[in-house]
C-alpha cells in the first residue's frame, strides 16, 4: 500500500476523534437553528400570539416610550408588577409572611412565593414558621401559619394570605405599604 500512488493516508486516530464531535455539534445547532426557524412561521399563523419576530418587536416598540420599570411589568409579567409595586411601597426591613403555600394541595401556588421572594430581596420573605421550608416533589413542606398574632409575636411585619386571594394583612407599621 505504501507504493499505490492512488491510495489516501489513513487518518491518524486523534483525527477522527475530532471530527465525530464536531459532526455532532453542527448537528445539534442545526436542528435548533431549524426549530426556531419553524416556530416563526408556525407563530405568523397567528398574529395575537408573542412568539413571532415580528410580534416581539412591535411589542419592544410599544414598552420603549414607558419609562416607569413597575409600569413595564404591568404590561408584560402581572405578578412581577404586583411584586415590584409592593417591593417599591413596603418598608425595606419589613419581614413577609406568605401562607397557604405549604402543602401539595399549594404545588401550584408556589411560582407567587418565588416571585415575591426574588423582588422583595433583600427582605426576609417565609412561608414556614420556623423559617425551614423544604421543597420536595409533592409542595413545600413547612410549619404553616395564618394567625396574626402569631406571627406579630414571631417578628413579622406583612401577612400575605393566599388562603383568601393572596390578601395583604399588615401586622406592624413596617408592614404597611405607603403611597408611592
Amino acid at each position: 500500500m505504501l507504493n499505490d500512488k492512488n491510495a489516501r493516508p489513513e487518518p491518524s486516530p486523534s483525527v477522527r476523534a475530532v471530527r465525530w464531535p464536531i459532526a455532532v455539534v453542527t448537528l445539534l445547532v442545526g436542528t435548533v437553528a431549524f426549530g426556531l426557524l419553524m416556530a416563526q412561521f408556525s407563530e405568523a399563523k397567528n398574529p395575537a400570539s408573542e412568539m413571532s419576530l415580528a410580534n416581539l418587536d412591535q411589542r419592544a416598540k410599544m414598552l420603549e416610550p414607558i419609562t416607569n420599570w413597575i409600569e413595564r411589568e404591568h404590561y408584560c409579567v402581572g405578578l412581577a408588577y404586583t411584586a415590584r409595586l409592593l417591593d417599591a411601597r413596603l418598608d425595606p426591613g419589613a419581614r413577609v409572611f406568605v401562607s397557604g403555600i405549604l402543602g401539595p394541595t399549594n404545588l401550584g401556588k408556589a411560582g407567587y412565593y418565588y416571585f415575591l421572594k426574588n423582588y422583595l430581596f433583600p427582605r426576609d420573605v417565609e412561608i414556614s414558621l420556623d423559617g425551614k421550608s423544604v421543597s420536595k416533589d409533592d409542595g413545600f413542606h413547612g410549619v404553616p401559619c395564618d394567625s396574626p398574632g402569631i406571627l406579630q409575636s414571631n417578628g413579622f411585619d406583612l401577612l400575605i394570605d393566599f388562603n383568601n386571594n393572596g390578601q395583604l394583612i399588615p401586622l406592624t407599621r413596617k408592614g404597611v405599604p405607603h403611597a408611592q
